[in-house]
């Protein structure tokens, strides 16, 4: 019963006044689920499998250790007039440091910190230092929209007119791969309102949920440097990750639904925010000794909370970074393996042997079709994806293993002495699909019976499938990149690895097989310190190259920061004045977070 009371809740979000939002989200979300209820399907089944599971367990299978800080790559793409660049290099930089500030709670002012109050955020934004090429860059692109469509110097970006410039012509202008980057637009201005007029409408984002095809925000250019309200971006990237606005099913004027069922799918499906009103142009705000006419429990800073519509806001709340982190990793992790934000080393990255087996790029059929895989799991990799369809132009191969200088996230190791191993494929369209998978063994670059992994097995309309087999104690070649296949479509399709596909599509990977484990303890990586407590030199072990160390004291003041290329370090302390401190240690993508003790 619960399932079926959060299937109708989430239903009802349309209700708002939408021209009247500072946020586009509700609207865009809804308008996108309307014209693709597929898409709406499989968000709704994200939801249910989070709720089923429950999000804390969720985390735990995932290894989301809260000291971790995700990195992911943004590219901002600076659609402008072709006159003058539309922000500066410098304002970009501000921009992003800012809101990192306020995800790490050190932005200052009314804003809160972790020890007063406040919610870390487990996620930091970083302007990309590799472009899809894999060559430098700073991470913006600066587009001239007008020399391509001139009303836009006018008319700007659609969101409710229909005589400016709309979103797939914008993104048709520049976009980088969005498994690998998160793409920001910042417009010059929406529905012909005057450059000059700062209020109305801000910008929107949509739900990591969202297939690549939408996936990303829009805002408009005068949220860069809007001193008065700095919180647009941390709050579009909020829905990004996966958060409602607090008063979601509800208005200016009109409580939020409620449901017996509860705050697990209530609303915005956090229960530490209490339920509230739309506080749009509300001022002065309440305080939290006021009455809270839809929570009895009162406001406890929901109405300064950042997803709120506030004229002050100062925190996140720990549900919403439990919800946040649970919706990203669910449905955007590879952004979290991506090195779009690491700059070019100029190694070459492990590459697979070059194949002639190699599919059309474009299905023989052109339509809506929605077949292939919308998931593929084995080992460490797990890819999301659209299935072949119109806004992908029904392309119908993928060859993951040519981003191997921008992710890891489509290669992995599987250990011959684990036998059996598991694959798990989703069919996300609307019919039945027959699947088939290959690990090239032998590294010849052709695709043989004996290496067939899965065999025509059929999959029912939105469902997944988990399937087991054996790598062969004999013919196969260890310890080096091997390529693997799998292919989605109407009919079977296991003794055609290299044909034409009707309707579906074909993806290759990167897998290495190794004879025996490594035997990393769960496979997490952790550094480690000593002396701690300490008076003066610390030591950092890692099992991995550190490339940045940072300390910074209780109120989130950065009192050390030096670049490294190494896996031991050591530091010296001894000026600081004791008390607690914290250690942050960057490697790769991802940085993680302990706490020392000063003598």
């Amino acid at each position: 019963m619960k399932f079926k009371v959060l299937f109708v809740l989430i239903l009802l979000q349309a209700s708002l006044l939408y021209s009247q939002e500072k946020c586009g989200f509700t609207k865009h979300q809804e308008e996108f689920y309307e014209l693709n209820p597929k898409a709406k399907l499989a968000h709704d089944k994200v939801e249910l499998n989070l709720l089923k599971t429950g999000i804390q367990e969720f985390l735990s299978k995932k290894n989301a250790d809260s000291n971790t800080i995700y990195e992911i790559p943004v590219v901002v793409h600076l659609m402008n007039d072709g006159t003058t660049p539309l922000r500066t290099e410098e304002e970009i930089i501000t921009w992003i440091e800012n809101c990192n500030k306020f995800y790490d709670t050190t932005f200052g002012g009314e804003w809160l910190t972790e020890a007063n109050g406040g919610t870390v955020i487990p996620f930091r934004l970083v302007l990309a230092k590799r472009n899809p090429s894999c060559e430098a860059t700073n991470g913006i692109n600066q587009i001239n929209v007008t020399s391509t469509y001139a009303k836009y110097s006018e008319k700007g970006l659609n969101s409710d007119n229909e005589d400016g410039v709309s979103e797939g012509q914008l993104r048709a202008l520049s976009r980088w791969d969005p498994q690998m980057y998160y793409n920001i637009y910042v417009v010059n201005t929406f529905d012909s309102t005057p450059i000059t007029q700062t209020g109305g409408l801000q910008g929107y984002a949509y739900f990591p949920t969202t297939p690549d095809s939408f996936y990303g925000t829009f805002m408009k250019s005068s949220v860069v440097v809007d001193k008065n309200d700095p919180t647009t971006l941390p709050h579009e990237f909020g829905h990004a990750m996966g958060l409602h606005h607090p008063f979601r099913t509800g208005s200016t004027s009109s409580c939020p639904t409620v449901s017996p069922e509860g705050c697990s799918v209530d609303n915005d499906l956090v229960c530490d925010t209490p339920s509230t009103i739309s506080l749009l142009n509300t001022n002065p705000l309440p305080t939290n000794e006021d009455v809270n006419g839809c929570d009895n429990a009162g406001w406890n800073n929901v109405q300064f909370n950042v997803m709120n519509y506030t004229s002050s806001s100062r925190l996140f709340t720990p549900g919403q970074k439990d919800r946040a982190l649970a919706m990203f990793l669910a449905s955007r992790e590879n952004l979290t393996k991506s090195l779009g934000g690491i700059s070019p080393t100029g190694n070459t990255p492990a590459s697979v042997v070059e194949t002639t087996c190699v599919p059309p790029s474009l299905g023989a059929n052109i339509g809506n079709f929605q077949f292939g895989m919308t998931l593929v799991e084995i080992g460490s990799i797990k890819n999301n994806s659209d299935a072949s369809n119109s806004s992908n132009s029904n392309k119908a191969y993928y060859d993951y293993t040519t981003n191997g200088c921008l992710t890891n996230a489509y290669s992995t190791e599987l250990v011959v002495a684990n036998n059996p191993q598991t694959i798990k494929l989703q069919n996300g369209g609307p019919n039945p699909g027959i699947y088939s998978a290959w690990i090239d063994y032998n590294n010849d670059g052709l695709f043989s019976s004996e290496e067939l992994i899965v065999t025509d097995q059929s999959i029912r309309s939105t469902s997944d499938g988990e399937f087991s087999f054996t790598i062969p104690s004999a013919n196969v070649i260890l310890d080096i990149p091997l390529r693997m296949r799998v292919i989605g479509d109407r009919l079977a399709n296991s003794t055609t690895p290299c044909g034409s596909l009707e309707y579906g599509e074909a993806e290759d990977y990167i897998v290495i097989l190794r004879a025996t484990t490594l035997g990393v303890k769960n496979f997490v990586s952790e550094f480690v310190i000593s002396p701690n407590p300490s008076l003066g030199i610390v030591n950092i072990n890692y099992d991995k190259i550190i490339s940045e160390v940072t300390v910074v004291n209780i109120a989130g003041q950065t009192v050390f920061n030096q670049k490294y290329d190494e896996n031991k370090v050591s530091l010296d302390i001894s000026n600081l004045s004791p008390a607690i401190y914290f250690i942050k240690v960057k490697s790769e993508n991802k940085i993680t977070t302990k706490k020392i003790i000063k003598k």
